[in-house]
């Protein structure tokens, strides 16, 4: 019988974990990382595959990004797949959309998710109850999401509601997520800092910290000053950047003809359109606005009359883009460091299904610049992100960690080949689709035994989000 079942040759190996950047060989038995070294026998391997030329590392792991989108139709997995990521944290849900889905589309996946929290979604106002958050909080905990997100830059909540829902789910051990923003600030650097003391030195996840310097406050430098700032003294803090121009939001419009997001409502500000249905007409006719559509088989932007169109033939619930993140910001948000630390923890998409999945592609950009090493990066996109979740098993290369896999031609970031659980998902831009993978907390998984999903369980308890950056292992 043959040893192996697969053995990836003459790759250049890294993984920062073990301290490796080297040119060799990585063998897979089973699901599990089987042997690495600088050479192995080709006869032990039923499978032998020559990757010269290629990077081998960790599986990329996404921890923001949104595949439970509108008409998407599983866009969203294949999209991620496509460019080697094999675990993601969808930071909205709805949890029981993706529970629908991730058999189905799942593209063999590992999926957490947060359930988002906002008016008309498990709350009824901006400013609901303790007894009514309590409630609804446990009831998305129950059903699977191992944590809640509030939206506080798109649905803004008052400074209680947005407290209590990072209390309360920090209470029941649960992840609590933090588009940053409230009825008294926004998302904005301001509401960064307001973040920051709502949460009381209790863990928190803040999202996109580069959406929050677009120069809306002061001057965007000033704003990146102040937002590293607080991140360097607030250790009960994670975070994560993104690397898109684009920003998203929902393209909704409300009974008195005004966006509903507040986001949206910002971005037209930001370029002097009127801030109503006819302004936001008036920038996607112009292309300073986009819609996101299904475009056979994945998402993307679409823009002009195009976009009209399908914006109003599918009653303004569309997806809507703008090019206002600064490339300033993205630049510094990845690359500052404290100490020897980097300040923000990993590098997201917060794309999915949305056509921003440039994780690797503009990652490995700065690795060109010379902003990071590539071991640094595989340290945002692979090795940081696990211990966020305290996915042990994952974003390393060790013998007998998951066969999580991404394999990748380091001159175009073209994904060559991903393995997920030693399972083949994609090579050279097709998909296998394998039934993905739910991530729970003990909680979720007791109330999902009975359906037919399968289940990874995780305790919160190992990951650094409740460990904290000085009591944890960063």
């Amino acid at each position: 019988m043959l040893k192996y079942d697969f053995l990836f040759k003459k790759g250049r190996i890294v993984d920062p974990a073990n301290n490796r950047d080297f040119v060799g060989d990585i063998a897979v038995k089973g699901d599990k990382i089987a042997e690495v070294a600088k050479e192995i026998n080709t006869s032990l391997a039923e499978q032998v595959i020559d990757i010269s030329g290629k990077v081998i590392i960790p599986g990329i792991i996404d921890t923001h990004c949104h595949i439970a989108r509108p008409n998407a139709l599983g866009a969203g997995y294949r999209m991620l797949i496509k460019t080697g990521v094999t675990t993601a944290i969808d930071f909205a849900g709805p949890i029981e959309v993706i529970i629908g889905e991730i058999t189905k589309y799942g593209c063999g996946l590992n999926i957490a998710v947060l359930e988002a929290v906002y008016p008309g979604k498990g709350i009824k106002n901006k400013n609901p109850t303790r007894a009514e958050l309590e409630k609804v909080i446990n009831k998305f905990l129950d059903s699977g999401a191992i944590g809640i997100k509030i939206i506080g830059g798109h649905y803004p909540l008052t400074p209680e509601a947005s407290y209590n829902i990072i209390q309360l789910t920090n209470k029941e051990k649960g992840y609590a997520g933090f588009h940053v923003g409230t009825t008294e600030t926004g998302s904005n650097v301001l509401g960064l800092e307001e973040a920051v003391k709502l949460a009381e030195g209790k863990p928190l996840h803040i999202a996109h910290i580069n959406a929050y310097c677009r120069g809306y406050i002061e001057d965007p430098l000033l704003e990146l000053k102040k937002a590293m700032n607080i991140l360097k003294n607030s250790p009960n803090i994670i975070s994560e950047s993104h690397l898109a121009i684009h920003n998203a939001c929902y393209g909704g419009i409300n009974g008195n003809g005004i966006p509903m997001s507040y986001v949206l409502r910002n971005s037209l500000k930001a370029k002097g359109y009127q801030v109503s249905k006819e302004g936001l007409e008036e920038a996607l006719r112009v292309e300073y606005a986009g819609v996101t559509a299904l475009v056979g088989s994945q998402m993307e932007y679409i823009y002009s009359d195009e976009a009209i169109d399908y914006w109003k033939k599918h009653d303004y619930k569309v997806g809507i883009c703008f090019p206002i993140n600064r490339r300033r910001s993205a630049e510094v948000c990845v690359t500052e460091k404290d100490n020897g630390n980097f300040v923000v923890d990993a590098i997201s998409s917060d794309a999915g299904a949305i056509p921003r999945n440039c994780i690797l592609s503009h990652g490995l950009s700065l690795v060109r610049f010379c902003a990071l090493t590539l071991s640094e990066l595989v340290q945002k996109i692979s090795l940081t992100p696990s211990r966020m979740l305290g996915l042990k098993n994952k974003g390393h290369l060790s013998i007998g960690a998951d066969a999580d896999i991404t394999i990748f031609d380091p001159d175009n970031a073209k994904v060559a080949i991903v393995l997920i659980g030693g399972r083949v998902g994609m090579v050279s831009g097709i998909i296998f689709n394998n039934p993905g993978k739910l991530i729970v907390t003990e909680r979720g998984a007791n109330k999902l035994k009975k359906q037919e999903i399968s289940l990874e369980v995780i305790n919160l308890e190992d990951s650094l989000y409740l460990k904290g950056k000085r009591g944890g292992d960063k």
